[in-house]
């Protein structure tokens, strides 16, 4: 069950927060060709929709070459990412990610870099659908066999062995909450960006759907 959210940012919060500024455009106001974004409406949209699904937003970023840098937080993990709201692709998106809180059988956090592709199936889950059961799962994981990952970080048979048995559960499960992260920026930003993604086509390649690249365990 996810964590109720009690400090989320508010709009005057938001417009008056440097986190939210890089480059040429600030947050909100955001104008380009494409990009017209009105104040108070867009970002009261968004953020009701963050708060409807109990997410955190930690920061937020956009660069003059219209990415949007993003950290939030899900219950207790911690995720960043980039999307280019002209370039919105759905394959090799890459996320960082790290438990927030202590797990169970360890103290420390574990750092991932995962990539994966989109899967288009969680356009049939409920607009406000979160789930993070398979992180959960590989987290616990990681704390149980954290002597391989300090030997073996890297290991692209360490990492197939952490994920093998959930891969396609936790593809899933990612690809939902890129989802409904999209679906915020498409709010933020007035842009259509979720087309491209209900258009993948299916990819056959297993290594390609998910893989971790890389596994730091902060001491």
């Amino acid at each position: 069950m996810l964590k109720k959210i009690e400090n989320i940012a508010s709009t005057a919060e938001f417009k008056n927060n440097s986190r939210f500024i890089n480059g040429l455009h600030s947050l909100p106001g955001i104008s380009s060709s494409k990009t017209n974004i009105s104040d108070s409406l867009s970002f009261s949209s968004a953020f009701k929709y963050l708060s409807q699904l109990k997410w955190n937003l930690r920061s937020l970023e956009h660069t003059d070459s219209d990415d949007f840098l993003l950290e939030f937080s899900i219950g207790d993990f911690i995720f960043q990412t980039k999307v280019n709201i002209h370039d919105c692709h759905a394959s090799n998106i890459s996320y960082k990610i790290m438990n927030d809180n202590a797990i169970d059988s360890s103290n420390h956090k574990y750092q991932i870099l995962l990539s994966f592709e989109f899967d288009p199936e969680v356009y049939a889950e409920t607009v406000l659908s979160t789930k993070t059961e398979y992180l959960n799962w590989l987290y616990k994981k990681l704390a149980t066999y954290e002597s391989i990952i300090l030997k073996n970080s890297s290991s692209p048979e360490v990492n197939d062995f952490f994920i093998d048995e959930v891969k396609n559960y936790l593809r899933y499960e990612i690809s939902l909450i890129h989802r409904n992260l999209i679906f915020f920026l498409e709010k933020v930003t007035g842009e259509i960006l979720s087309q491209q993604l209900r258009l993948t086509l299916y990819n056959s390649d297993d290594e390609k759907l998910i893989r971790i690249h890389q596994i730091n365990v902060k001491l």
